[in-house]
């Protein structure tokens, strides 16, 4: 016998006892995925096919396609996945024109457009996919956690996987970099522990919180959901993520897409940061305060064991760089992680840092790889 309802808000005292009676409850809540699109055609068929096959009801599901503009037969696909989902009772897709192109746009046109019955808002990416059960769990943990906490939640996160995309070797590199602790961001982590946290992974967004905060702040063109994230967290909307489903994309693949990449998430950080000082994270200046300690040390022109003061900080940056990567290339079964990581990593370290000084000085310029 199916527990409908009011059941499947179950506040159970012990978390575990709510995810035990997950399967015999039937899923009321309906979830809107969004997905911005810009130039995906040669992702967006499996990113749709891997919603569409969705385990979670399709009539308490939509798929909101928002184009900023693609030229490559984006649309196209979109269109068609459309048409078949509607004829073999899948999710309704739609798709949405977004004149602005970027994200934090097309995710408020989607907010604009969605029924009020719609409770959450799962974000995605037109290059990411997920596994058939992804929604189903996602919607089980966000209602098992706010039943641990009696309370209600912003939004709940998945961990991000490597994609199983043929790759390249410096393709093997990015996966690598952006996962570890000197590398990439909290949203690559790779966590174990279901928990709060600051920066969650294709957020599963209570649509109350998201329309509480005034949704997306247009005026950050990358890096939007760190933006709202802040706020949220700010406004008493609590963030979590799990790791008991994921989510895999495809990633950058050349040094030249790297280097933009942490050049533009620099840039953009310290116009999150000017917004607002308490974002501020020492980490993401220590190359800056590394290179003033190296210039201090060079003036003094002291000597420790022999060797100048100066060099003891390049020596620790290269030895954990080493550390770094010798560990990648054991976990990996992959030698050449032992150099391609640390190399990565410099270039990351070093582009970021210098989108962090831009971002000071300069008015933000939209960036020409994966607007949408």
């Amino acid at each position: 016998m199916l527990l409908k309802g009011t059941l499947f808000r179950f506040r159970a005292r012990n978390l575990d006892t709510y995810w035990m009676l997950w399967p015999f409850m039937e899923p009321t809540s309906v979830v809107a995925t969004v997905i911005p699109t810009w130039q995906e055609a040669t992702h967006i068929e499996r990113c749709l096919r891997s919603l569409m096959e969705q385990t979670y009801p399709s009539h308490l599901h939509e798929i909101l396609v928002v184009d900023g503009g693609s030229t490559d037969g984006t649309v196209d696909i979109v269109q068609q996945l459309a048409e078949e989902s509607s004829n073999n009772g899948g999710p309704a897709i739609t798709i949405i024109e977004n004149p602005f192109k970027y994200v934090s746009h097309a995710r408020n046109l989607a907010l604009d457009h969605i029924d009020r019955g719609v409770e959450f808002i799962l974000e995605m990416i037109g290059h990411a996919w997920v596994p058939s059960d992804h929604l189903e769990i996602r919607v089980a943990r966000f209602h098992a956690i706010e039943s641990q906490l009696g309370s209600s939640l912003g939004g709940v996160g998945a961990k991000v996987i490597e994609s199983d995309l043929p790759k390249e070797q410096v393709a093997n590199w990015i996966e690598a970099s952006l996962a570890c602790p000197l590398g990439g961001s909290g949203q690559f982590a790779r966590f174990s522990k279901e928990g709060p946290t600051k920066i969650p992974p294709f957020t599963l967004y209570r649509r109350e919180a998201v329309e509480d905060v005034g949704g997306w702040n247009e005026e950050f063109i990358t890096t939007q959901d760190s933006e709202i994230n802040m706020r949220l967290i700010a406004n008493g909307w609590p963030l979590w993520r799990t790791p008991k489903t994921h989510v895999r994309m495809a990633k950058r693949t050349t040094v030249k897409q790297w280097w933009r990449m942490g050049h533009r998430y620099g840039f953009w950080r310290m116009k999150h940061i000017i917004d607002a000082k308490s974002r501020m994270r020492i980490g993401e200046f220590l190359p800056w305060i590394g290179i003033l300690m190296i210039a201090g040390f060079a003036i003094d022109g002291q000597s420790t064991f022999f060797l100048p003061n100066f060099v003891w900080p390049i020596f620790a940056y290269i030895a954990a760089l080493m550390a770094v990567g010798s560990y990648e290339a054991i976990r990996a079964k992959d030698m050449s992680m032992i150099w391609g990581v640390p190399t990565l990593l410099i270039l990351l370290h070093t582009s970021f840092s210098i989108g962090l000084l831009a971002g000071g000085f300069r008015p933000g310029k939209p960036p020409n790889d994966r607007v949408g």
